[in-house]
Formats: C-alpha cells, sequence, structure tokens
C-alpha cells in the first residue's frame, strides 16, 4: 500500500510563519487595531506573511542586552521586578504549548506581539478547528482551515481537532485535512462531526466516510470520531492505537473485527450509538464502554457477543434497542455497569422469559467482579425475579452501586442483590431521577401485581439479616436536602441501618459532589445510644423534605422512620 506520506507534497509554503497577529487581553494599543471577525483573521493570513523573512539583531555585543545585566539588587522580589517580562523569557515549546490553550484565531493573533511571536503559532503541537472559532458558512470556514494549515511548519501534531457541521461538498477538504494531519505524524485525532444523522429519515446529507489511507497509521494513538462511517476495504493497521472512541457512527461486524484484528494494542473501546455490531473480540482491550444503540430499521432481537478475556472493566449504558449481550470470555473483568435500559416499541410487548434468562446470564458471567453497577431497569427485572421467588447468581461483588432514585419497584430487586452479595462491604447510592424504565414494561404486567413496597420490606427484614454481615460502608450522592426526599429511600435506609451489624461509615454527597454529612461507626464498641442517635440523625435528614410540608398536621409522621 503506497504511503499515505508519499500523498503530501514536501514544497512548503514560504510564507508559512505569516504574521496574524492581534493581543493578548491586556496588552496595549494594538488591541484595538485588530478585530475579531473571521474575515481579517482570513485577511492578515493571506497578507502579512512576508514578514517571516525579517532579520533579527543580534544584542551580544550590546551591553544593554540580558547577556550585560545592569547591577541589580541584592534581593528580588518572589516575581522578579514590575517590568521584567517573564512570558517572553520562556522557551519557545513552552510558548507553543501556552497557545494550545487558546482558540486557534486568537492564538494566530499573537503574532502581533513581536518578531519572536510572529512564526510560534505555526509550530504549535494542537490544531483544533470548531464550529464557535469563526464564520458559520461552510466555504469560509474550509478557506480558513486551509490557510492555516498552509502556514503550519511544525515537524510534528500531538493533537488534530475538527469539529463543526459536514456538508457533502467538503468531503475532499475531509480528506486533505486528514492526511495532512496524518503525514504530520498525528498522535490524537478527532473528527466530530454534525448534521449526518445516520438513520433515515432523519439525515440531512451523507455522512463522512473514513479515508483508506487512515487505516493504515503507525503515530496514531487516539482516534475520536462521530458522525463518520467506518468501513475500511483492506487491512487495518494501527499498531499504536490505544484508545477508539466511535460515536453515531455506521458500523457493522466485519468492520469492527477488521479494526480490532488491526490495533492489537487497543486498551479502550467506546461505541456510543452505533449499531450493527453482534461481535467484539479483542486480546488486548481492557475497558469496553458500549453506550446505546438504535437500530430502527432492525425487527428481530439482536445478541452482541464480548470476548475479551483481558477485559478488566465493562460499561453498558444507554437505551439499547431491540439489542441484548452476552458474554463469551470475560474473565478478568473487575468492574462491570449495567445501566442499560432496554427499549420496545408501543406496539410490542416485554418478553419476561427470554429478557430473564439472557439478564441472568450476564449476572452469572459477572459473579466475579469486585465492584457492580446496576440501573433502574436492571434492578425492576430483578424486582419481577424477586416476586416471583428466583433469586440472582451468588457473587464475590465487594462494592454495589445502585443508579436510581429508589422507588417503590426498586426495592425487591435491590433486596434480590443484597440476597446474593454476602461478601458486600460498600453500597453506594447514585440518587438518579429515572422517571421512563417502568416504561419500557408492558404495564398491564405490572398492573397484574398488587404489590407494597413498604409491606415488601417489612415481611424481609428478618430474612437478610445474616446478609447484611460484611456491609461496612454505605455512602448516597445526589441527594438534594432541599427537595422532596423519597420516602422509599427512606424507610430502605432505615432497613439497612437496622440490619447491618459491622457498619463502620455513612456518608451523604449533594448534588455536585459536595459533601454534606459524614458518620463513623465503631462497632459493637461504641455507645448504644450514641449509635442510635447517629443512625436517627441520618434517617432524620434523608426525610428532611417532608418537614417542608405544611400538609403534614404533626411530628408523629416520623415515628415510623427512625430506629
Amino acid at each position: 500500500m503506497e504511503d499515505p506520506k508519499s500523498l503530501v507534497s514536501s514544497e512548503k509554503s514560504t510564507g508559512s510563519s505569516s504574521s496574524v497577529l492581534g493581543t493578548i487581553q491586556g496588552l496595549p494599543y494594538r488591541t484595538t487595531q485588530i478585530t475579531d471577525s473571521f474575515n481579517s483573521v482570513l485577511a492578515m493570513i493571506q497578507g502579512l506573511h512576508n514578514h517571516h523573512h525579517d532579520h533579527h539583531r543580534s544584542n551580544r555585543t550590546n551591553p544593554s542586552s540580558p547577556q550585560f545585566p545592569s547591577k541589580q539588587p541584592k534581593y528580588w522580589p518572589i516575581f522578579g521586578p514590575p517590568d521584567e517580562d517573564l512570558i517572553s523569557s520562556l522557551p519557545d515549546s513552552l510558548l507553543q504549548e501556552i497557545l494550545c490553550f487558546l482558540p486557534i484565531e486568537d492564538a494566530i493573533k499573537t503574532s502581533f506581539l513581536s518578531r519572536r511571536w510572529r512564526s510560534l503559532w505555526t509550530q504549535m503541537p494542537t490544531l483544533s478547528f470548531t464550529r464557535e472559532c469563526y464564520a458559520s458558512k461552510h466555504a469560509k470556514r474550509a478557506a480558513f482551515v486551509n490557510e492555516t494549515l498552509a502556514r503550519f511548519i511544525g515537524p510534528k501534531i500531538k493533537n488534530f481537532l475538527i469539529n463543526f457541521k459536514f456538508d457533502e461538498f467538503m468531503d475532499a477538504f475531509f480528506d486533505e485535512w486528514v492526511l495532512f494531519a496524518t503525514s504530520h505524524h498525528v498522535e490524537k485525532l478527532s473528527l466530530l462531526l454534525d448534521g449526518g444523522f445516520l438513520y433515515a429519515p432523519f439525515a440531512e446529507c451523507k455522512p463522512y466516510s473514513l479515508p483508506q489511507f487512515l487505516y493504515v497509521n503507525f503515530s496514531l494513538n487516539e482516534l475520536i470520531l462521530r458522525q463518520c462511517v467506518v468501513l475500511p476495504t483492506s487491512q487495518v493497521s494501527w499498531p499504536s492505537l490505544k484508545v477508539l472512541s466511535i460515536n453515531y457512527s455506521r458500523l457493522d461486524t466485519e468492520a469492527i473485527e477488521c479494526v480490532l484484528s488491526g490495533s492489537p494494542n487497543l486498551q479502550k473501546l467506546k461505541l456510543h450509538n452505533c449499531g450493527g455490531v453482534n461481535r467484539i473480540s479483542s486480546m488486548s482491550l481492557e475497558v469496553l464502554v458500549v453506550d446505546a444503540i438504535y437500530e430502527p430499521h432492525e425487527k428481530n432481537e439482536l445478541v452482541t457477543q464480548i470476548s475479551c478475556p483481558n477485559l478488566l472493566s465493562l460499561s453498558l449504558s444507554g437505551y439499547m434497542y431491540r439489542r441484548t449481550f452476552r458474554l463469551v470470555h470475560a474473565s478478568s473483568l473487575t468492574k462491570a455497569n449495567l445501566s442499560f435500559v432496554m427499549t420496545i416499541d408501543k406496539k410490542d410487548k416485554y418478553d419476561c422469559t427470554k429478557h430473564r434468562s439472557i439478564f441472568r446470564d450476564l449476572l452469572e458471567k459477572l459473579c466475579h467482579v469486585e465492584e457492580l453497577t446496576v440501573g433502574t431497569w436492571c434492578l425492576q427485572v430483578l424486582s419481577i425475579w424477586e416476586i416471583k421467588g428466583i433469586s440472582s447468581p451468588l457473587s464475590k461483588r465487594h462494592c454495589l452501586v445502585l443508579e436510581t432514585e429508589i422507588c417503590e419497584w426498586d426495592i425487591p430487586g435491590i433486596v434480590n442483590l443484597l440476597h446474593s452479595s454476602p461478601y458486600l462491604k460498600k453500597l453506594v447510592i447514585n440518587l438518579n431521577y429515572c422517571d421512563n424504565s417502568k416504561f419500557e414494561f408492558d404495564q398491564t404486567f405490572f398492573d397484574s401485581y398488587e404489590f407494597d413496597g413498604v409491606e415488601f420490606l417489612a415481611s424481609t427484614n428478618w430474612i437478610f439479616k445474616c446478609f447484611l454481615q460484611s456491609l461496612e460502608n454505605i455512602e448516597l450522592t445526589g441527594f438534594q436536602l432541599s427537595s422532596w426526599g423519597s420516602e422509599f429511600l427512606v424507610r430502605f435506609m432505615r432497613f439497612l441501618l437496622n440490619n447491618t451489624k459491622v457498619l463502620k461509615k455513612v456518608t451523604i454527597y449533594e448534588q455536585g459532589g459536595t459533601l454534606l454529612e459524614s458518620w463513623q461507626f465503631s462497632g459493637p464498641n461504641m455507645n448504644p445510644e450514641l449509635e442510635s442517635a447517629k443512625r436517627n440523625q441520618i434517617l432524620l435528614i434523608l426525610s428532611g423534605g417532608f418537614l417542608l410540608n405544611a400538609n403534614i398536621p404533626d411530628l408523629n409522621y416520623f415515628k415510623d422512620f427512625l430506629l
């Protein structure tokens, strides 16, 4: 296969260090001379590049130069004298790294600062072209990118980003830009495109297909794609690739297998809203994230097989339309996330038996993981099991994370998981509001059960005392002190506090991660009255929302919540 580098002309533009200069905030009078419009930036790129050939004067024999410093005070302030230019004393490589934090048109404008700054931006290790940076018209965007790349003289690009709407007429431009990045040994390539929804009749235009020369690259270690077609026609060779993220893109099983087989060192793979993948197999993969799959044209339910013997972390989240998963080989897993929601059409009915079998198979394959995260939809599947007297497979997990707001239909599923977790040491409840998971089931199925969550907790209280012997740490995140608390959250916490024998710590975090309160327990040696007071304080904080309701006549209502 022809080397992609050979496709790039070695001839460099004589204006590669054009001075499209502006100013940094706080610098003197030039600020008012430079507009922020796209047209002025483009004009400067095209018209001022001749300044690159100005000569620098030597200061070696100039007594006023830094080589012949004047007498200095004995003790300098920590930041030096007030008139000292600390930024200009930095090496070019560090200044170029700093410029990467600016929008690219602002980085270009810095070439007005001095002769030294004229060409600094032309060797920045990061080039980011985003929709916020310049003109809204696609033709002007393309011209801006072309002119900027024509002035670039750096030997290497660490990070190359394109993030704006894709139109079909830009297809050739995108190929040229990708070729430019790969010929400069790009390490991280991000093509985040908009406007090409892949599912008719929503598609605004034909999505961008990755050029075939990109599939052979030896410098790329991270590739992020959005709304692209990944369809290699020959063997893929990405020996340095470690991170691959594909979002809203067109895939199929053959394409992903070709990519994985050609990426022997790939460690992390993320697939977001990518349909058509029925098998994921890799010997090197350590982290796999599958977030939402929407395949509206599929009439039959599909199964994705996962065979990754060295996989350490697995996350299955988001809405899965007619898609389930089967773990063929994942014996190295230590962390798993099952927060997905299986969606169905309104005309469909929930097949309890079929999904129960698939979900049970998943739990059996994950019984050895140390940390398991479960979402609302999966909890409600487990609730159906619990009501029908079906237990979950026993596990060795030490940490259980619940992604739910704790509603009535979650309670049996949570108890079912606790029943199967005799070695559990830490329980985390992420209070994520979810109001749609139940609607993915056939509502008549729910209506056929006369279920009372309060009675359920009371009736099972004695059963699970022996299953909470190891629980030491309870953590709640996302709690809103000012809003109405969940009655079932309070009752469930009361259930835990009353039955956990070796509890050491309870922590509550507000939304945003701020610590609200933390309690330490010392087990059997603690004063029983002090321990009871701490537990009642926890319950009162969690039920604080009820105190704000003027419809409650007296506080005797809370007696049922306290220990």
